[in-house]
C-alpha cells in the first residue's frame, strides 16, 4: 500500500470500472496499457476499443462499457522532442501538459494557451477542446501534424493541407488512438496580470486593450449588476510593478474579499451558508485590485500568476483540496462573445427560480473569452468569438445543470458544445452544422470499421455512427 511503502502499486490490466472526473458517468470496461505500438496494434483486433488519457472529463465521453479501453495515460507512450528549427514540439499521448511545459520552458518555449488542469495528458486535452482564454485559446488550434492508427493497425498522418485535418485535430473520441502531435509553441514571455473585485458594468473599461479576460461571476449577486471577480492579462511593460488595494483584512470589506476569493473552500465547509454569504457581499460590496508581472518561465500564468507552482509552494488547505476541479461537477459550453452578459444574467435569474426546489449553484459562474475564430470545426470559436461558461454544483446536483443548459440552449442561439463538460445532445446539431456533422461522420467510417474504434454513446447518437454499443444501456433494453 501506497502509505505503507510510499509507491503506488501499478494498476493491473482486465475488466475494471473506467469512470469520469467526479465519477457520475461509469462503467465496467477491459481496461489495457498497452507496452508499445507493436502490442497496441496486436490489441487492436480483440474486441471493440476507445482511448482514454486522465479521464478528466466530466460527462462521461471516455466512458463506453464493455470495450477494450486503451488507458494511453498510464502507457508508456511518453515520446517528447523540440525542434528549435521550427519552434514545435512533438509528443506521444502519455505526456501530460506539465510535462510538455516543463520541457519547453527550458527552450525558453511556452504553449500557446491551455486549460487549467495540468495533468491532463496533451493529446487527450486537445481531442477533447480543452481551451484557456485570450490568443489562440483552443489547445487543437496549435497543432501542425498528427499521426493515429486507423482501425486496420495503419498508421495515419495529417496536416493542415489535408482536408481531414481540421475534423482530426479536434476529434473527442472519433479518431484513435493518436500516437503523436506536433504543435506551434511561443516563447516565454512576461505578463501584467490584474486582478479586481468590481461590478460587471465597470468590466468594459478595466478590460479594455487586455489580451486576454476571464470573468468569476457571485451568482446569487445582483443579476442587474452582479459582483464579479475580473482577471486581464497583459504583456508586461516597463513602469507597471506589481500593486495591491485591498481593506484590511479584519475589516468587513477585507473579510468579505477572502471569503470570496475562497468561495469554493467555504462552500465546501459550510454549504447551507453559500446563499447567504453571496448575498452579504452583494450588500458590502467590496472592491479590490492586485497586478503581479508574471515571471517568463512561470507555467500557469493564466490562472496562477503567483511565483512557482501551487504544488511548489507552502501547502494551502483551502486552495488546494477544496479547488472546485476535486470537490464540484462542472458543466461548461460556449456562447457567442456578444450575449455572454445577457447569458450570465439568465443563468442568475435561472439559478434563483430553482433555489425553492433545493438546488443552489456552487462556487462562482466562470466566464472565460475566446475572442478570436478558429479553423476547427469543433472548436466552440469556429463560428466566431465565445465565451466559454463554466457552471459547478454539488455533485448529486449535476442533472439541475444539464437542465440550465437546455435552458440557455433554447433561449440563445449558436450555443455550442464543451466536448468534455457539456452534456451532448442533438440540441447542438444547429450550431455545428449539418456539413460539418456530416464530414466527421464520413472520416471516421472511413477508418474504422464496425467492431473497431467505437466513441461514447452521446457521440454515437449525435453525429450516427451506427448501433449502440452492445453493452451500452439502450442496446440491453431494446435488444
Amino acid at each position: 500500500m501506497k502509505w505503507l511503502t510510499g509507491k503506488a502499486k501499478a494498476p493491473a490490466d482486465g475488466l475494471a470500472r473506467v469512470q469520469s472526473w467526479m465519477a457520475v458517468f461509469f462503467g465496467e470496461a477491459h481496461v489495457t496499457r498497452p507496452t508499445d505500438e507493436a502490442a497496441l496494434v496486436d490489441a487492436l483486433g480483440t474486441r471493440p476499443y476507445s482511448c482514454i488519457g486522465q479521464s478528466h472529463s466530466y460527462n462521461g465521453i471516455q466512458v463506453i462499457p464493455g470495450i477494450t479501453a486503451f488507458h494511453m495515460g498510464e502507457a508508456r507512450f511518453d515520446h517528447l522532442t523540440y525542434d528549435p528549427a521550427t519552434g514545435t514540439a512533438t509528443c506521444g499521448p502519455s505526456v501530460k501538459v506539465l510535462t510538455l511545459k516543463q520541457a519547453l520552458v527550458k527552450h525558453g518555449r511556452r504553449m500557446l494557451n491551455s486549460g487549467n488542469y495540468m495533468e491532463q495528458t496533451v493529446i487527450g486535452a486537445l481531442s477533447g477542446g480543452t481551451h484557456g482564454y485570450g490568443p489562440e485559446p483552443v489547445i487543437a488550434q496549435a497543432v501542425t501534424a498528427l499521426t493515429f492508427l486507423d482501425g486496420y493497425g495503419q498508421k495515419v498522418t495529417l496536416t493542415p493541407t489535408d482536408p481531414d485535418f481540421p475534423y482530426a485535430a479536434l476529434s473527442f473520441g472519433t479518431i484513435g488512438p493518436i500516437l503523436s502531435v506536433t504543435l506551434r509553441t511561443a516563447p516565454v514571455a512576461s505578463y501584467q496580470s490584474d486582478a479586481w473585485v468590481t461590478r460587471l458594468s465597470k468590466k468594459a473599461a478595466l478590460a479594455k486593450g487586455a489580451m486576454a479576460v476571464s470573468t468569476a461571476i457571485v451568482p446569487y449577486s445582483d443579476p442587474k449588476d452582479p459582483l464579479i471577480m475580473l482577471h486581464t492579462l497583459r504583456p508586461a511593460s516597463k513602469g507597471k510593478g506589481p500593486r495591491k488595494t485591498t481593506a484590511p483584512l479584519l475589516s468587513l470589506a477585507g473579510l468579505t474579499e477572502f471569503l470570496l476569493r475562497r468561495l469554493w473552500a467555504f462552500d465546501r465547509l459550510f454549504p447551507s451558508l453559500r446563499y447567504r454569504l453571496q448575498r452579504a457581499a452583494n450588500r458590502i460590496n467590496p472592491r479590490t485590485h492586485r497586478r503581479v508581472i508574471t515571471a517568463p518561465d512561470d507555467l500557469d500564468y493564466l490562472y496562477d500568476p503567483e511565483p512557482l507552482l501551487k504544488t511548489q509552494r507552502a501547502p494551502d488547505l483551502l486552495t488546494g483540496f477544496f479547488a472546485t476541479t476535486f470537490t464540484a461537477y462542472n458543466l461548461a459550453f460556449f456562447v457567442p462573445l456578444h450575449r455572454s452578459d445577457e447569458v450570465v444574467r439568465f443563468l442568475m435569474l435561472e439559478a434563483e427560480r430553482l433555489r425553492p426546489l433545493g438546488f443552489v449553484l456552487k462556487s462562482l459562474i466562470g466566464v472565460r473569452e475566446l475572442p478570436e475564430k478558429s479553423d476547427l470545426p469543433f472548436a466552440g470559436n469556429f463560428a466566431g468569438p465565445v465565451a466559454a461558461i463554466d457552471l459547478f454544483a454539488d455533485v448529486r446536483d449535476y442533472a439541475w445543470l444539464e437542465r440550465l443548459q437546455r435552458a440557455v440552449t433554447s433561449y440563445f442561439p449558436g450555443v455550442r458544445p464543451h466536448w468534455g463538460k457539456s452534456a451532448i445532445v442533438e440540441d447542438f446539431a444547429g450550431s455545428l452544422g449539418q456539413q460539418h456533422i456530416a464530414a466527421l461522420r464520413a472520416l471516421h467510417l472511413k477508418h474504422y470499421p464496425p467492431g473497431t474504434l467505437t466513441p461514447n454513446e452521446a457521440v454515437r447518437k449525435l453525429f450516427d455512427l451506427g448501433a449502440p454499443a452492445a453493452q451500452s444501456a439502450i442496446a440491453k433494453a431494446t435488444a
